[in-house]
């Protein structure tokens, strides 16, 4: 277990490698609740921290340019890994398929990442962290 307060700012990051396609919605996140129209079901790399359910972040920018950024409240509505189990966190180490609020909007950043059955299909190429993260981020990188 590792918490938010043992993690170096610049690494408070959530990894995104894609949207989840209805394959891994069917085989993966059956258990998950039905999504509003700003929910986006996520592939998600390996985690930072245990960051439970509800936690909100700031913005998502692009992992090759960090200027790239959507400032959009981020908030982790709904965590899975196996089994169409749900979490109330998604767990430090994990790899996860956790579903993403975004207000006011879902950014064309998360529009246009491709679809994925599972991880490892894509790489990881975008971030979600709050605002702090992403100036340390900026400057330590």
């Amino acid at each position: 277990m590792r918490t938010e307060e043992d993690t170096p700012l610049s690494e408070r990051v959530l990894l995104v490698e894609s949207r989840a396609d209805e394959t891994a919605l069917t085989t993966i996140g059956q258990g998950l609740p039905r999504r509003s129209a700003n929910e986006v079901p996520l592939f998600l790399s390996y985690n930072y921290a245990d960051v439970p359910v509800g936690r909100s972040f700031d913005c998502c920018y692009r992992r090759s340019d960090k200027g790239d950024v959507a400032w959009a409240r981020t908030t982790v509505v709904a965590v899975t890994q196996q089994f169409g189990v749900e979490w109330d966190t998604i767990p430090h180490g994990w790899k996860t398929l956790t579903v993403l609020r975004f207000e006011p909007e879902i950014p064309a950043l998360i529009r246009d990442l491709p679809e994925a059955a599972a991880w490892f299909d894509q790489r990881v190429s975008l971030y979600v962290s709050d605002k702090d993260t992403w100036e340390a981020r900026g400057t330590s990188r």
